[in-house]
């Protein structure tokens, strides 16, 4: 990534562009106050950004567990309420998302990544302490909701596959709202397996789910 002096823009702020290696445009960071504000975390960003995929730097991961059977918001404001989060650490996320991928029911999404070290994940332990359930899983509460979305539009690094599972995720929300309003209720039972007790209204998910990858 090359980034460039910083600039002021309309706002009177301080901002920063960002470009890949081939010097096409990429982003423009955050509004700073002052210009070494803007220094500062166009050094420590651009450190991160240009070492993160050899496993040099630690990353802050947030990602998120989608289980088969969860019906979605139901009707809350919250997009992802009834899911969780893990806040954690560490210098190859790839690899601790297939280590945590085994055995964890439903699919996981790496939904935002920051730099940082063991004590930026101590401070966002804390903050979110009320929310927390176990380990380093917490309740995606608007709190930590609007909190994942602002740290994935500040720094903007996710792999591709991933951005894609995003977007999959909102069409996931879309079309299970859509169902349930055809319906006129809830459903009784989401992606049962075929030993599970079927009962009430069934909704089989064959786009989105694991059941969808395991009928191709």
């Amino acid at each position: 990534m090359k980034i460039s002096l910083p600039r002021k823009c309309l706002h009177n702020k301080h901002v920063v562009d960002v470009c890949y290696d081939s010097d096409d445009f990429y982003f423009t960071s955050q509004h700073f106050n002052n210009e070494s504000d803007a220094i500062n975390w166009s050094k420590n960003w651009g450190h991160w950004a240009n070492n993160v995929a050899d496993g040099t730097v630690d990353s802050i991961y947030y990602i998120l567990q989608v289980p088969d059977t969860w019906p979605g918001p139901l009707g809350s404001n919250n997009p992802y309420h009834g899911l969780f989060v893990k806040i954690g650490r560490s210098n190859n996320v790839l690899k601790r998302l297939a280590n945590l991928q085994t055995g964890t029911f439903g699919q996981l999404i790496i939904h935002a990544l920051e730099p940082g070290g063991s004590s930026r994940e101590k401070e966002l332990h804390q903050l979110f302490s009320s929310e927390r359930r176990q380990g380093e899983w917490f309740s995606c509460t608007p709190k930590i909701v609007q909190h994942i979305f602002q740290t994935w539009f500040l720094n903007k690094m996710l792999p591709p596959e991933h951005q894609k599972k995003i977007i999959e995720l909102k069409y996931r929300i879309r079309d299970y709202s859509a169902a349930r309003e055809i319906m006129g209720k809830p459903f009784d039972t989401i992606n049962p397996s075929l030993h599970d007790e079927w009962h009430g209204t069934v909704f089989v998910d064959l786009i989105y789910s694991s059941l969808a990858k395991s009928c191709k």
